[in-house]
């Protein structure tokens, strides 16, 4: 991997934390869900891409289907403040600080018999990344951060009844990442890391269809340790580059969704959803160097959190249907935790969306969202010379991210 002076591997979270699920989480993996803030996703199963939520929800299908689409992501992240101290003092505010992203998917669901589904995905659940300016004042919180990663899932669902149906998948997660820190005020490399890993994940759910107007799913999907293996780079002032390799364990959070959608009338259907993430296993980030000294990146101590969706769905015409959610996202990160590399905060999403069936088989989805993320306070210090408080270095300042995401998803039954 290569090595980074606060290696804060989750750095590129600015984005997720501020614009996509809490800490470093995606949450779009259809278009069709982003329409309605991907409230009741468990439960509604209104194409393939209910695989990502919920795999029992397969068996409310009797043909084939076919689901894919990707979600562009247009993030504007700023920090603003300054560093104090004796070696550090100057202005560090940063603007534009995330870039855009596609998100791309594709779900594929086998009817195998009258009892049993075959699931087949490609998604992400988590990514994205951050750089900071050339010549950052503040680059040794971390100036570059960026983290890639796919889920191929594969997964079998069972109808037990008419009422109740239960489904389990695996998954192999590709990750790989890039971290870095300068030394302040200049580009000379601090600590780099780069590096890439698999891992292999598992998930259960279930699903109760108490009438045909009312469903309730229910879904969890373990943690994973994303371990990622490769270069490290240390640097000094001077600019002698001393050169590692080793590993770095990202852990990849547990989570869970309870959902519900209910069919009001022939026309409306309201739906919501209820998420956890045990964020609270996210404890310290510590690099493993093979020849030189493991490295302690930094301790996290975050929170488990919670997300609320609410949305409601309209058939306007037997062609059209009208879709729209709110959402609350809570936070994991601790006041006092925020740092410049993960400053994280509370938001407010707020989606449209709109179906169209072309044929009884093609159906296109658009969808659209502004999360609207708090802009909240961040205090970080660091010793430039560790052990030496005289070269303690300080951020202070705030940190505001939104975004506006935008998808497109066609569905297919054969």
């Amino acid at each position: 991997m290569h090595s980074t002076l606060k290696l804060s591997a989750l750095s590129l979270l600015v984005i997720a934390g501020h614009t996509h699920a809490a800490g470093f989480q995606l949450a779009e993996q259809s278009a069709t869900g982003l329409g309605r803030a991907f409230a009741g996703e468990a439960a509604i199963a209104d194409n393939a891409s209910v695989l990502s939520r919920n795999v029992a929800a397969m068996t409310r299908f009797d043909k084939i289907a076919l689901s894919g689409g990707t979600i562009y992501v247009s993030p504007d992240v700023n920090i603003e403040g300054k560093t104090t101290g004796l070696l550090t003092h100057a202005d560090a505010t940063a603007r534009d600080i995330a870039a855009a992203a596609w998100v791309p998917n594709a779900y594929l669901i086998i009817p195998l018999n009258e009892q049993w589904r075959l699931g087949f995905s490609a998604t992400s659940y988590y990514g994205l990344g951050v750089k900071m300016p050339d010549n950052y004042s503040a680059g040794h919180f971390g100036n570059v951060s960026d983290i890639k990663t796919m889920d191929l899932g594969t997964s079998l669902a069972y109808r037990i009844n008419e009422m109740w149906s239960i489904g389990a998948g695996i998954s192999a997660i590709q990750g790989e990442g890039e971290v870095g820190g300068t030394f302040p005020s200049r580009n000379l490399i601090a600590k780099h890391l780069q590096g890439d890993g698999w891992a292999w994940g598992w998930n259960i759910g279930t699903l109760l269809e108490l009438s045909k107007q009312t469903r309730i799913g229910l879904s969890y999907r373990h943690d994973v340790n994303l371990r990622l293996s490769g270069d490290a780079i240390i640097g000094t002032p001077s600019g002698k580059e001393l050169k590692d390799t080793g590993s770095l364990d990202l852990p990849l959070p547990a989570t869970a969704e309870l959902a519900a959608v209910h069919q009001l009338t022939d026309n409306l259907a309201i739906h919501g959803s209820v998420n956890w993430t045990n964020w609270s296993k996210f404890v310290q980030l510590e690099a493993d160097l093979d020849n030189m000294s493991n490295m302690h990146i930094k301790d996290e101590h975050w929170e488990d959190s919670w997300r609320y969706a609410i949305g409601m769905t309209y058939q306007l015409t037997p062609q059209w249907q009208l879709r729209s959610g709110v959402a609350y996202d809570a936070s994991p990160v601790p006041a006092d935790r925020r740092t410049i590399s993960i400053p994280d905060a509370d938001r407010l999403w707020y989606s449209l969306g709109m179906g169209y069936q072309f044929t009884p088989n093609l159906t296109v989805d658009l969808g659209l969202t502004l999360i609207d993320g708090k802009k909240v306070d961040v205090t970080e210090k660091m010793e430039l010379q560790p052990g030496n408080p005289l070269t303690t270095s300080t951020f202070q300042g705030t940190s505001e991210g939104d975004a506006w995401l935008a998808g497109l998803q066609m569905s297919y039954l054969f």
